[in-house]
């Protein structure tokens, strides 16, 4: 009995732990929430020779996957501040001891981009993003991209502008007539993107479970589409957390109940 009530507590505590880390993160710039799934515990035989008439002995957390929905596209004032409407990751570098891009590479849906001192389009970690440098159309591998750079000047003339279009091509404007394409972002997808790693702030690593990146231009088929002057919000619904938040709340509170009268039964079954 005792063990049955302790699954129900844990159960409940660890699904509120993952709703309060949502609600937390509810606010951050492409977000995306977890949600926990439960599976019933048995003393022995496999969920098909079960009877489903079958006392199990509580509850366990099955898995805890992270959800995929799009966030809704908000307008956000920065020409390099960019959404994504569809699949796909923006591929970003950190830097190494030479502020130069490292072999370190993160995913991100965050595209709250910016320049920095040397031009460079650099991610509000300070990672580098990468993309095909200048007609380049090569994507084959990570190798193949390189840190997207805007010059603030091209010969005499300083920078005016800076445009993104959908498909990532990023074109800057010197003076009032000179429009040099500096290169196009490139996109991220895996097989298995469930299994990328979180390493926080919104960014993940590639590992043995999600397979390796296959690298894209937006608008190409399997790849989104890039919004400049937008940014992705959080796909965590707050009704949905507040929700579900009561129903785990409801589920501890009545394992604690549960676990109080047999405590008290106990008690005086060895007076």
């Amino acid at each position: 009995m005792y063990g049955t009530i302790r699954s129900g507590m844990a159960s409940a505590m660890h699904e509120l732990a993952v709703i309060s880390n949502n609600i937390a993160n509810s606010g951050s710039t492409a977000f995306q929430k977890s949600d926990v799934s439960f599976a019933d515990l048995y003393s022995s035989g496999t969920p098909e020779s079960m009877s489903k008439n079958a006392a199990g002995l509580g509850a366990m957390v099955e898995q805890t996957r992270r959800s995929q929905a799009q966030g809704n596209l908000i307008d956000r004032d920065g020409v390099l501040n960019l959404a994504l409407s569809g699949n796909g990751m923006f591929t970003t570098a950190r830097p190494n001891g030479a502020d130069q891009p490292s072999e370190a590479i993160a995913y991100t849906r965050d595209g709250e981009f910016g320049l920095d001192a040397a031009g460079y389009i650099r991610s509000s970690d300070g990672a580098f993003v990468l993309g095909t440098l200048g007609d380049s159309t090569d994507v084959s591998s990570v190798g193949a991209l390189g840190a997207l750079q805007i010059p603030f000047m091209e010969g005499t003339e300083n920078l005016s502008g800076i445009e993104v279009a959908a498909d990532g091509t990023v074109n800057a404007t010197y003076g009032t007539t000179t429009i040099k394409k500096v290169g196009r972002i490139a996109l991220a997808t895996f097989s298995n993107p469930l299994g990328l790693r979180a390493t926080g702030l919104s960014r993940f690593e590639q590992t043995a479970a999600s397979g390796g990146a296959i690298f894209g231009i937006p608008t190409t088929q399997g790849f989104g589409t890039v919004y400049s002057g937008k940014l992705e919000t959080s796909n965590v619904d707050m009704t949905t957390e507040l929700t579900v938040m009561i129903r785990a709340q409801q589920q501890f509170s009545g394992a604690a109940k549960l676990l109080q009268a047999n405590s008290d039964m106990i008690e005086k079954l060895t007076r």
